[in-house]
Order: structure tokens, then sequence, then C-alpha cells
């Protein structure tokens, strides 16, 4: 029995941008106001992109103030851009307790939380941020993510389409709208709204792949293979974009350029437990057979739980006349729960 499954790469992936920024109007100081004093260091600071001084003046202007709201608001601002995003959240929560209508405050809570995956509490922030007076587009685009996170693409693709309503040229949108309607089954549409996003901006390799994994899904291999030739292009080292080139090629047949492909991709991530499986089969194909087992082995050495490679190497084992060994592996892919069992019972008997 000789059965080779394929390890589909579908990236998708999200680029969250900071727009939220710090309060810049600087107080008016009087004899020994201690507070103003620091909270203007702490602009400058900021302005310097010396966040952990900003912190640690801001939170001087917080001893002297304790009720000192926009020390609290740049604080949690600071501690975003130092990626402590649990700081940041207790910052503005104090900001948001003194100041309930304050939307900013919201907005910027909101993106901490997505950064911490607390994509719920997110959602609430930004719907707040809305009601709240708060109507740039990043809001609609953000809460877009955690819908799309929350597997609610209907609502996703709705908010994204308002950020694209509310600012025309918006390549982040556009991409993860596709990512949206992907998930949805719309793959015309996702293609696109990908090529939208990479004709706003030629340099996100991440859009280029997406675009290319698309492609391949609707069996455009010719073209999934320009794009992803167009992310190494916008980044050499995204690879991402090798393995899905790799997967267009080995769909046209040319196997040594797939596998080629393939061990780029490990070249750059030497972990990339899927690389090595779509390397085994293109190694298959080719009839390099030890070397094929080799990749399988790899692969099951950094997730013991992948079942499609415990039936890729079964057959190689196959192919190297180990039919006990080929037994063993396709009898754990099935424990494991891979697709259609009944395929690898009768050849594990």
């Amino acid at each position: 029995m000789k059965k080779i499954s394929l390890s589909i790469v579908l990236i998708i992936l999200t680029s969250y941008l900071l727009f939220s920024q710090i309060d810049t109007t600087k107080m008016r100081v009087a004899d020994n106001q201690g507070a103003e004093l620091a909270y203007n260091k702490g602009v400058q600071d900021f302005l310097s992109k010396d966040y952990a001084g900003a912190v640690a003046d801001f939170s001087k202007a917080i001893q002297n103030r304790p009720n000192y709201t926009k020390a609290y608001y740049n604080r949690g601002i600071s501690k975003t851009e130092m990626n402590d995003f649990t700081g940041a959240v207790a910052d503005l929560s104090v900001v948001i307790e003194l100041l309930p209508g304050e939307s900013k405050s919201y907005f910027a809570r909101g993106y901490a939380k997505v950064r911490l995956a607390d994509y719920q509490g997110a959602e609430k922030d930004f719907t707040a941020a809305l009601a709240n007076g708060y109507s740039k587009a990043n809001v609609y685009y953000y809460r877009g993510v955690c819908y799309y996170e929350q597997e609610n693409t209907e609502k996703a693709i709705a908010d994204f389409d308002k950020a694209i309503e509310t600012q025309s040229v918006y390549a982040y949108a556009y991409n993860d709208r596709g990512s949206a309607k992907r998930k949805a089954g719309n793959l015309e549409g996702a293609e696109s709204d990908y090529q939208k996003a990479v004709e706003m901006n030629p340099k996100l390799a991440f859009a280029f792949n997406n675009l290319a994994s698309v492609q391949y899904e609707l069996k455009k291999y010719d073209e999934a293979i320009e794009s992803s030739n167009k992310a190494i292009e916008a980044d050499n080292e995204y690879y991402f974009a090798y393995t899905n080139r790799g997967l267009s090629k080995y769909a046209k047949a040319d196997y040594k350029g797939a596998a080629e492909d393939f061990q780029k991709a490990i070249d750059f991530n030497s972990n990339y437990d899927k690389a090595y499986n779509d390397l085994g089969t293109a190694l298959l194909k080719l009839k390099d057979y030890k070397n094929a087992l080799a990749a399988f082995s790899k692969s099951i050495s950094l997730n013991p739980n992948y079942a499609k490679a415990y039936v890729n190497r079964g057959t190689a084992k196959e192919m190297l006349r180990d039919f006990r060994g080929s037994s063993s592996d396709w009898k754990k892919a099935v424990e494991l729960g891979i697709e259609n069992p009944s395929l690898y019972t009768e050849g594990a008997k």
C-alpha cells in the first residue's frame, strides 16, 4: 500500500501595528510641582524612544499626584511599547475608572488585550471606544481581528469592510479581510483582497505568501509560484514562502524544485516539522527513499503526534522493504486520528 499525504501549509499572518499615541501636551510647571516636571520629562523620554525611562518618569509623576490620569495613560502606552501588556492593561484600567468616557483609553487597552490574546475582552473595549466617539479606521480593524480570532468571520468581514470604508488605503485590513473570506470559503474573494493588499504595500511578505496559498488552493500553481517569488523578494528569509512555493512546484510535478524549496525552508528554520514532512514527500517522488525516511523521522522527532508524517514514513519503509516498520507507522497514524483510517488499517495488518 502506498499512500503519500502532503502537509499543506496555509499561512495567515496578521500584523498588529500600534496606533495609540501618548498625550504629548506638556503641563505648565509652577513652583515645587514635581508631578508636572516628571510628566514632561516622561514625554521627552517617550519621544526619544527611551520607554523604560518614560515609565520611571510617569511613575514618579503618579507618586506625586496619585490620580494623574495623563501620567497613567502615557505610562500604559510606554509599557505597551515595551511589550508589558499586562502592565499596560492595569494602567489604562485606572484611566478608564477615573475617566469612563475616555475613548482612546478603551482603544489602547483593547490593543494591549489583543496582544495578550484576550480577544473577547479586547472586542468589548473596542466597542466601548466606538460608543465613546473613537472613529478611526484602526478600531474597526482590530475589532475585526478579535471577531476573526473568535471564529466569527461574518462580523470580522463587516468590521474590515468598515475599516476600509473609513481608510481606503489600508493594506492590513485588505489582507485580514482576505483571510476571513478564505476561512468562510470565498477563495476568489480572498485572492482579490490579498492582491489589493500587496498592491498597496509590496513589502508585505506575509500578504504575498497568503496570496500564494489561496492561489494554490485554486490550483493556480504558476500564479502561486510567482506570488511566492514576490514574498521571497520582500523577505528572503521568510521560510513559509519557500514551503508554499515548494507545494506548487510539487503540484506541477517539479519534485526536484519542490525538494530544494522545502530544504531552503528548513535551512531558515531547522525546527519546522511540516517542511521535513514535505521534503520527504518530494524525495519519495524522486525515489530517494533513504533520505525520505530520514526527513519523515526528523519531522516526527519534532512533532511526535504528526499523523501524516507517520503515514508517509510508513510508505518510505514499505519502499525499503521494511514491512514490519511500515505496518507499525500506519498503526500509529490511525491511533493519532489520521483521516480515512481504513486506507491504512488494511496495510497495517
